[in-house]
């Protein structure tokens, strides 16, 4: 029977750090030692990666990241897990897509540099990000552009999904608790808000997949934009000051305006985030229709 990789999560001790597996080898479920490690830090590295895999996180930039990882360790550290690799396959009902840690995981794999890591041939400034870099401010390297989204970015527009798709739900029977919304918002039915929430949510999950959030529908657009001026007010706030400081820091960080302009088809939300009054039906429904240029989520949104 086909072995299923459930999780991985680390254990910690004062003289040992271990990364253990859920795994199931055909006789139900059961936690096995994987491989120990000299620190904390690296046994959480390792653990985190195994389950942004499993989870589904892009399989190729992760398995590069992962190999890296495990190139100081010893030899039959890297065998035991190199070993499990081939086995590993996304099921979005696996442990590891439940997980807090892969979360934050996922936020912390966003880039904080748009250069290559072994450089481009054209820049040889711009290792700590492209907007300090001459040659890509000239327009002259056609190969590094800085990120859209970094791990501190990232931090910021999750959170503020989460805190508007809670204000959704919560204020869904409150006609005085829109005011942070579109005027329209407020008169969609239940059914309708509920599909409005959901568009935050997969938004989220985009980020915590490690995922630019590109939007997938005219709500989704909606979305997004309340996620960028609210996660400014946040920043101005302090809110998640301890938060972002455990990221790394990139010159890139907070461009809400390079989202509006690169995430987005084009501007024709806005019209609709003007509109006072009720929508008309048909466009309410063509709000929540998928993009014709756009694929569906390889992943569901969280509940």
């Amino acid at each position: 029977m086909k072995t299923v990789y459930h999780g991985f999560l680390p254990q910690h001790t004062a003289s040992t750090h271990r990364v253990f597996a859920v795994v199931d080898h055909g006789g139900g479920e059961t936690v096995e030692a994987l491989a120990t490690f000299p620190t904390a830090e690296r046994a959480d590295t390792i653990a985190d990666l195994l389950n942004l895999l499993t989870a589904g996180h892009p399989p190729e930039r992760t398995h590069d990241r992962l190999l890296a990882a495990l190139d100081a360790e010893p030899g039959p550290v890297r065998a035991s897990v190199t070993s499990i690799l081939d086995t590993l396959s996304h099921n979005k009902h696996a442990l590891a897509a439940h997980l807090r840690r892969r979360t934050a995981a996922g936020i912390a794999s966003f880039s904080v540099s748009g250069c290559p890591s072994g450089g481009c041939g054209t820049c040889t400034t711009c290792s700590e990000g492209c907007l300090d870099c001459p040659a890509c401010d000239s327009g002259e390297c056609d190969t590094c552009m800085a990120p859209v989204i970094t791990p501190r970015t990232a931090l910021l527009l999750h959170a503020t999904a989460e805190i508007f798709s809670d204000e959704v739900r919560m204020t869904a029977k409150d006609p005085d608790g829109w005011y942070d919304f579109p005027p329209f918002v407020q008169h969609l039915s239940p059914e309708a808000a509920n599909r409005f929430r959901t568009a935050f949510l997969n938004l989220a999950a985009d980020l915590a997949h490690g995922i630019e959030p590109h939007p997938r529908t005219n709500a989704e657009e909606i979305a997004l934009h309340l996620m960028t001026d609210r996660a400014n007010v946040i920043l101005e706030l302090g809110t998640f000051d301890d938060e972002l400081e455990r990221l790394p820091e990139s010159t890139a960080d907070y461009d809400w305006e390079g989202i509006l302009d690169v995430l987005f088809q084009d501007d024709d939300y806005a019209g609709l985030m003007a509109h006072r009054g009720k929508l008309p039906a048909k466009t309410v429904v063509s709000m929540f229709e998928r993009f014709d240029n756009m694929p569906e989520r390889p992943h569901a949104a969280a509940p």
